[in-house]
C-alpha cells in the first residue's frame, strides 16, 4: 500500500466519513431516543466516548510496537499467539464484512426511498445497489487519498445541515430550553440503557481504523495517536449536541413518545418545523451521501482487513497484493464487494427487507463482533506488555487495558441481551446472526493446523 499519504486531518476524516454521522442520526440515534433512554441519549455518548477514551490508550500504545493493517488480528496475535490470533482474524472478517453488508442494504433502501419521496419516481433499490458498488469499486481501485477527498466533501456537507438544525433549535429555545437533565444519571442508567449503549457505542463504529491506517500515515506514531483522540471527542460532542437539540426540541417529558411514534421521519419533521421544508429536503440526500460515505470509509477497512490476514497467511496470498499503479489492495476491495452481492442476493431469496433485517441486523451484528474484538484486543494488550512493558507507563500498559477491557465485556453481555430488541424481527435467523461468530473458532484453528508453524506478524 502507498506509504506517507496520511496525514491528521485525513484520518479524521475517514474515521468521522465511516461513522456517517447524518446517517447514524437518522437510524441509530432516533431509535434510542424512541426505544431505549428517551432523553438520556445524549448522556449515552459521554459513557460511550469514555469507554472508547480508555480503550484506545492500550490499543494506541500497541499500535506504537505493531504498526499493521489488520490491528486487531495482530494485537490479539501478539498476546496470546498464533491460534487465537487466527480466530481473531476470521472474527474480524465476520464483523467488518457484516458491518459494511448492512450499510449497504440501508444505503441501496434509503437511495430508492428518498428519490421516490423527493421526486416520485420509483427505482428499485437494487439497481441503487448496482450504482453504489460500481462506484465503491472505482474508488477502491484508485489510491486511498482519492477516497479520502469524497469523503471528506460528503461529510462537510451533512455536518452543515445538522449543524443548521442544532443552531435553529438553540434560536428558538434559548440556552434556558437546553435542560441539563438530559445527564441525569437516573435518565441516563435508566430504563432502556442496555439498548441505548448498544446504539451510542454503535455510533462510534469505525474510529479503530486510524491504526488500521497506520501503514500509509505519515509519521504514524505521532499522526495515528493525534487522530483517534480527536475523533472520539469530535463524535462526543457533535452526538451530544445533535441529541440534546433533538430532545430539546420537543421537550425532556415528551422526547420518548414524539420519537416513538415515528423514529425514521422524527428528525425530519422537527427539522421541517425548525429549519424549514427545503432544508428537509437537502437532509434527505444528505443521508444518502452519508450512508455512502460510511460503506465506502467500512469497504476499505474491510479490504484492508483481507490484504493483512492475506499476508500473514490467513487468507489467500493473492489477496495480500496491492495494485502495481495505485498501491491499493485491489484484490482485497473485489473480495469484499463480491461478499457484499453474494449476501444481499441472499437476503432477497429469502425475502428480507434490504434495511429491516438486513440493514440493521447485520450492522447490529457487527457492532457486536467489533466490541468483542476490542474486549480481546484490551486483554491481549494487558498480556503483551506483563512481559514487555519497558520501561512503559503502568496507565497505559495494565490499568487502562484492563478498565477497557472489562467495560468492552459488560457492553458486550448487554448487548447480546438486548439484540433482538434492535433487530425489531420476529425471524429467529435474524434474530441468531451473531451465532455465525462460532465459526470463528472453528476456522481460526482448522487454519492454523494447515499452517503448520507460526506465521510471524508483518510489522
Amino acid at each position: 500500500m502507498k506509504r506517507d499519504t496520511l496525514d491528521t486531518k485525513d484520518l479524521v476524516l475517514l474515521v468521522l466519513a465511516a461513522v456517517a454521522p447524518m446517517g447514524i442520526v437518522v437510524s441509530l440515534t432516533t431509535l434510542s431516543i424512541a426505544l431505549g433512554t428517551g432523553a438520556g441519549t445524549p448522556g449515552t455518548y459521554i459513557v460511550a466516548a469514555l469507554i472508547f477514551s480508555v480503550f484506545a490508550v492500550g490499543y494506541l500504545k500497541m499500535s506504537q510496537r505493531i504498526t499493521n493493517a489488520g490491528a486487531f488480528y495482530a494485537y490479539i496475535t501478539a498476546g496470546f499467539g498464533e491460534r487465537a490470533g487466527h480466530i481473531a482474524a476470521w472474527l474480524a472478517v465476520m464483523t467488518y464484512n457484516a458491518i459494511t453488508i448492512g450499510t449497504f442494504g440501508s444505503l441501496s433502501f434509503f437511495s430508492s426511498l428518498v428519490l421516490k419521496d423527493l421526486t416520485g419516481i420509483d427505482i428499485a433499490w437494487q439497481w441503487f445497489g448496482l450504482l453504489w458498488l460500481t462506484a465503491t469499486l472505482v474508488l477502491g481501485y484508485l489510491d486511498v487519498g482519492a477516497s479520502a477527498k469524497v469523503l471528506a466533501v460528503a461529510l462537510l456537507l451533512e455536518v452543515l445541515s445538522l449543524f443548521a438544525f442544532d443552531l435553529a433549535v438553540l434560536w428558538d429555545k434559548g440556552f434556558h430550553g437546553f435542560s441539563l437533565e438530559v445527564f441525569n444519571p437516573s435518565l441516563v442508567l435508566g430504563s432502556g440503557a442496555g439498548l441505548s449503549l448498544i446504539l451510542g457505542l454503535g455510533s462510534f463504529i469505525g474510529f479503530e481504523a486510524t491504526v488500521i491506517y497506520g501503514e500509509e500515515a505519515r509519521n504514524a506514531r505521532r499522526t495515528v495517536s493525534r487522530a483517534t483522540y480527536i475523533a472520539i471527542a469530535l463524535i462526543a460532542v457533535f452526538y451530544l449536541t445533535t441529541t440534546w437539540a433533538m430532545v430539546s426540541a420537543v421537550g425532556v417529558e415528551q422526547a420518548k413518545q414524539t420519537a416513538a411514534a415515528d423514529p425514521a421521519s422524527f428528525l425530519f419533521i422537527i427539522n421541517t418545523q425548525y429549519v424549514g421544508p427545503l432544508a428537509t429536503e437537502i437532509m434527505q440526500v444528505l443521508v444518502i451521501t452519508s450512508l455512502f460515505a460510511g460503506f465506502l470509509a467500512l469497504h476499505m477497512s474491510a479490504a484492508r482487513y483481507h490484504f493483512s490476514l492475506a499476508r500473514s497467511g490467513i487468507l489467500p496470498a493473492w489477496m495480500g497484493k496491492t495494485h502495481p499503479k495505485h498501491h491499493s489492495p485491489f484484490n482485497g476491495t473485489v473480495v469484499q464487494l463480491a461478499l457484499v452481492a453474494g449476501v444481499t442476493v441472499v437476503f432477497v431469496a429469502a425475502g428480507q427487507h434490504p434495511y429491516l433485517q438486513m440493514g440493521v441486523a447485520l450492522f447490529g451484528m457487527g457492532v457486536l463482533g467489533i466490541v468483542l474484538l476490542q474486549c480481546l484486543t484490551s486483554f491481549a494488550v494487558l498480556r503483551f506488555f506483563s512481559r514487555e512493558r519497558r520501561g512503559e507507563s503502568l496507565w497505559s500498559t495494565a490499568v487502562a487495558p484492563l478498565l477497557g477491557g472489562v467495560s468492552m465485556l459488560v457492553a458486550f453481555v448487554l448487548m447480546i441481551d438486548n439484540y433482538a430488541v434492535m433487530t425489531g424481527s420476529d425471524q429467529w435467523w435474524v434474530n441468531h446472526l451473531p451465532l455465525v461468530f462460532l465459526l470463528a473458532p472453528v476456522l481460526g484453528l482448522v487454519r492454523s493446523v494447515a499452517l503448520g508453524k507460526p506465521q510471524a506478524v508483518q510489522p
